[in-house]
């Protein structure tokens, strides 16, 4: 290979492992934003209340692929992690009927918080969310540790969490 050649491989491998980087880096710890939820048997309940426990907040949809997938690994997540009380919220779109979103919880026997986002305020205090699965993982001290879009396996979503506890 010609010296010209490595270099641009060289450029190329190294700019692919800062945009990895950039990728998958934690959030850069930046507070999170104080949204109000109304859980589906009515409760409310801000973020700042759950200050001093670490959270996830899972945006998804009943017609999003990759959040039915993720659905068993949050439940079991959330069942081994709440003696180091974990809190998960999974946040219903504004697009999803109530109907539809209470169908999905009974069908995939979710445990966790479910609140529906029925004014799109909540996604909007996250940075104007749209896309689904998106998941934000917070600290106790109500940090943003890292967020991530798509959907995530088992293993990264517990890398994440034992990252947070």
């Amino acid at each position: 290979m010609k010296k010209k050649d490595l270099s641009v491989l060289g450029f190329i491998a190294i700019l692919a492992g800062l945009l990895a980087y950039l990728w998958f880096a934690p959030a850069g710890q930046s507070p999170a934003p104080n949204a109000n939820f109304k859980d589906l048997q009515g409760n409310t309940f801000s973020l700042a209340q759950l200050k001093g426990k670490p959270l996830i907040i899972n945006f998804w949809a009943t017609t999003c692929p990759g959040c039915v997938l993720e659905m068993p690994a949050l439940v079991e997540l959330s069942q081994k992690y709440a003696a180091k009380n974990l809190q998960i919220i999974g946040v219903a779109m504004d697009y999803d009927p109530i109907s539809q979103v209470k169908e999905m919880v009974r069908q995939k026997n979710i445990s966790y918080t479910i609140v529906s986002d029925v004014n799109g305020g909540i996604a909007q205090a996250f940075g104007n969310v749209s896309l689904t699965p998106t998941t934000f993982f917070i600290t106790k001290e109500g940090l943003i540790y890292r967020h991530k879009l798509g959907e995530m396996s088992h293993s990264e979503i517990e890398t994440t969490i034992q990252s947070i506890l």
